[in-house]
């Protein structure tokens, strides 16, 4: 079996019951890593301690240059790793930050993998859902639909759906994030917006003043929550 596994955000105490019973049975366990010379990932750290001892720890790089050969390369080729792992009897699993159907890599392993070989996967907690719950910060109410939106997809789009949803989730907005903020400070929304860097981890930061915020004192890790329906005291 392969076992796609969601370990949350951070903190290892959120990861899942289901999670830990999963990982203290594993032969194989996949690591993704940012960086070539790693051998060590965020994702690792949260939950080294439910490890079996006795688990293969095979560390493989995905390129963050999203939509390129190089990391279609990389996609075909784990894949190709895992497939023959799982034939040959092994028990194998991925982890992954977050929930794994949220913007995950894993979700390009899936594609791949899904008519090859039998498949598990098992959620773990998304970072808006976390700190919603953390800040008791709704997300979502009545009729209104919530909407999950990365910030990557261009300036205009994502100023519409500021300007016309109540709830928002803006996530991958490291990279834009001055922008953004912009947009969000011209609708004053100011007072309905919540900003949560590395959200459960020890370097947790909640922004209680957003107009005072740049993109210099945010992490990677960084998410915004909108709901114009409630407001931060």
């Amino acid at each position: 079996m392969f076992y796609g596994i969601g370990v949350g955000v951070g903190n290892s105490l959120t990861v899942t019951k289901k999670a830990i019973d999963v990982l203290d049975t594993l032969d194989i366990l996949y690591v993704p890593t940012a960086k070539k010379t790693e051998k060590y990932s965020t994702a690792h750290s949260i939950v080294k301690d439910y490890i079996n001892e006795k688990t293969i720890i095979k560390a493989r790089h995905f390129p963050m240059n999203y939509n390129t050969e190089e990391l279609q390369n990389a996609w075909s080729e784990i894949a190709s790793e895992i497939i023959k792992d799982v034939m040959v009897g092994k028990d194998v699993g991925f982890i992954t930050i977050g929930d794994p159907m949220v913007y995950s890599t894993y979700v390009y392993l899936l594609k791949i993998l899904k008519d090859k070989i039998k498949i598990t996967t098992i959620p773990g907690i998304a970072s808006f859902l976390d700190i919603a719950s953390n800040n008791n910060f709704p997300l979502v109410e009545g009729e209104d639909p919530l909407i999950i939106l990365p910030a990557t997809m261009g300036a205009e789009r994502l100023r519409r759906y500021i300007k016309n949803e109540n709830s928002i989730v803006l996530m991958k907005v490291y990279n834009n994030f001055d922008e953004i903020l912009k947009m969000i400070i011209d609708e004053g929304l100011e007072k309905n917006s919540l900003v949560v860097s590395n959200s459960s981890k020890d370097e947790e930061i909640i922004y209680q003043n957003i107009k005072d915020v740049k993109k210099s004192d945010v992490s990677y890790f960084t998410t915004i929550l909108i709901n114009k329906k409630w407001e931060i005291s």
